[in-house]
């Protein structure tokens, strides 16, 4: 079978569920530094996760990544770039963004409805989550969307989606992560039927061990939950607690499998602890800091091996080129990348949410050049990319508690160049 290059595609939730605005300084044009170490990117097997957006449960158009934390109480390991850049973040003057909520549009739901959108890497096909109604494809850019999970023998899937991971071997075999329901399900016929992985439940993300061609070794992360980290070493039949050596008082809720020995996980800092990447090569036994920064949603795994994390409330990306052994902050301050997942695109560059616009870099996150016109929406909760159409989506999602909180018409955009 023909392996298909994926990448760690992560737009994840933070720990937090409280709407949060972000923080000031977006759309600066101040250039960041550059790396100072020089370690060769690792090859190895990939995994692609579109995560989600915020949920929010209060009240409020949309939200932000919401776990700010009160810092890393651990020192950093990696060292740090150097001054200047290059960053170019104002918003172009071309290109149309186009609703592409389809029939999607005014769908019930409840707090956080619109969860995200993913792409297939394998093909023109985005697959969306309505929280509480389940998960839905569109092979038409958006215009319309028809329901996943329709398969006899199908489970249901009404959780608040956080991140689709697809397998680099067959994208058509994928697993679905959420909060508020079962946390964890698994397609082997690209969605058709949906089967529910075990007890694990209310998940913030899930990582797989593509190292293993059987798929045996799973990690869960709990939501705004300390210590809460789950392991299945058959499939996701069943879930053992491995998180008792994170630190506490944080959400080290956010995992990424190297191989069966190696792990990682992102702090958000969620109830006042620490945030930051913490490592283990023990496979869960015990866990060292591997730095402050990074960690407040899901990483980023390039095809290359590269890993990308965004630090709390967007205020620096740390980047690592060895497993997360060590690691460089390529952005060092705020006021570049809102705090969301980056993903990857081809020839090497990766690209996230900016500002103002979508940024993309070429140079490993060093420095960063908007490829959008303004953004038609205030809070664009995360980025995806059609590499078979060329177009970008962005989504964002509303919250109330008082009955229905039906799909906003505008929740999910899509932008041509």
């Amino acid at each position: 079978m023909q392996r298909l290059t994926i990448p760690l595609l992560v737009l994840l939730v933070s720990g937090g569920c409280s709407v949060a605005s972000p923080p000031p300084g977006y759309g600066e044009a101040g250039g960041q530094g550059g790396d100072g170490g020089g370690v060769s990117p690792q090859g190895g097997s990939t995994q692609t996760t579109g995560g989600t957006s915020g949920e929010g449960d209060t009240p409020g158009s949309g939200n932000g990544s919401n776990a700010g934390g009160s810092g890393g109480d651990e020192p950093s390991s990696g060292g740090s770039g150097g001054s200047g850049g290059g960053n170019d973040l104002d918003a172009l003057t071309t290109g149309t963004w186009t609703i592409a909520t389809g029939n999607l549009a005014n769908k019930d739901s409840t707090c956080g409805n619109m969860g995200g959108v993913f792409p297939n890497p394998a093909g023109d096909v985005l697959i969306a989550g309505v929280a509480g109604d389940g998960l839905f494809s569109s092979t038409d850019e958006g215009t319309t969307w028809v329901s996943l999970g329709t398969a006899k023998g199908s489970d249901s899937v009404i959780n608040r989606i956080t991140s689709v991971v697809f397998d680099p071997d067959d994208a058509t075999h994928w697993w679905e992560s959420g909060t508020y329901g079962q946390g964890v399900y698994r397609t082997q016929d690209d969605g058709k039927t949906l089967a529910q992985q075990g007890d694990v439940a209310h998940t913030d993300l899930v990582a797989i061990d593509f190292s293993d061609p059987q798929r045996q070794l799973l990690l869960a992360g709990g939501h705004e939950q300390s210590r809460t980290l789950n392991r299945s070493k058959d499939g996701g039949k069943t879930w053992e607690a491995i998180g008792d050596g994170l630190p506490d008082s944080t959400n080290c809720t956010l995992p990424l499998i190297i191989d069966a020995s190696t792990y990682l996980v992102g702090c958000g800092g969620y109830g006042g602890g620490v945030t930051g990447i913490y490592r283990s090569t023990d496979a869960g036994k015990t866990w060292q800091s591997a730095t402050g920064s990074g960690g407040f949603v899901a990483p980023l795994r390039t095809s290359d091996g590269v890993i990308y994390w965004v630090s709390a409330n967007g205020n620096g990306l740390a980047r690592s080129l060895d497993d997360g052994e060590t690691w460089v902050d390529v952005i060092k301050t705020g006021g570049v990348i809102r705090a969301f997942t980056p993903i990857e695109l081809s020839g090497g560059r990766i690209a996230a949410v900016g500002g103002q616009a979508l940024i993309v870099s070429s140079d490993q996150g060093e420095t960063w050049k908007a490829v959008s016109s303004a953004f038609p929406i205030d809070n664009p909760l995360g980025i995806a990319y059609s590499e078979k159409s060329g177009s970008y989506y962005i989504w964002y999602n509303t919250c109330g508690f008082n009955g229905s909180v039906p799909v906003p018409e505008d929740a999910v955009q899509r932008y041509d160049p």
